[in-house]
């Protein structure tokens, strides 16, 4: 079986994380994701999803089939993760068929808030490897105004937002 280039965007940005989790990976450098949108997904997970106009800042791993292994287990690969083929542009323009971890039907859906550990460990990948940190900033931004919008409208369409009837 041969190596598998792989697209990081999340957690796996961040080269302790991944040293712990795929110690013979070997990374290649920084690269984008054109026309996708960094979002936090299901429990709170790092995915993206195609948005015109708009960029993932990530790495490209290069992976041994046992580093795939690991990732798949990591990743809840075919669950909670699918597997998928997208073109990411290198720091020098050249478009790179790779692989990249997207999260499954019905969890990527539902926007929710990364807990302060998993957004942590992004941010300090993204610090690491000279990564606009910015960008993570707005995909946690739009999150919380994905989740306040879905509970007005929920408010505008009649439905109660409380899941048990008030005590008397």
């Amino acid at each position: 079986m041969e190596e598998t280039l792989y697209f990081a965007y999340g957690s796996n940005i961040n080269l302790e994380q991944m040293e712990h989790r795929c110690p013979d990976a070997q990374l290649v450098g920084p690269v984008t994701l054109q026309n996708y949108e960094l979002q936090f997904r299901g429990s709170g997970f790092a995915t993206v999803s195609p948005k015109k106009g708009s960029v993932v800042h990530g790495l490209l791993w290069k992976l041994t089939p046992k580093s795939e292994q690991a990732l798949d287990r990591y990743e809840g690969y075919p669950r909670h993760y699918t597997k998928e083929q997208v073109s990411v542009r290198t720091t020098d323009d050249a478009a790179v068929s790779v692989m990249a971890y997207i999260m499954a039907e019905p969890m990527s859906r539902q926007p929710a808030l990364p807990s302060p550990y998993y957004y942590r460990a992004i941010q300090q990948g993204f610090e690491a490897n000279g990564l606009p940190v910015e960008s993570l900033e707005e995909a946690w931004n739009r999150t919380i105004d994905e989740i306040w919008l879905g509970k007005v409208e929920r408010l505008k369409n009649g439905k109660n937002l409380q899941t048990r009837k008030p005590e008397r």
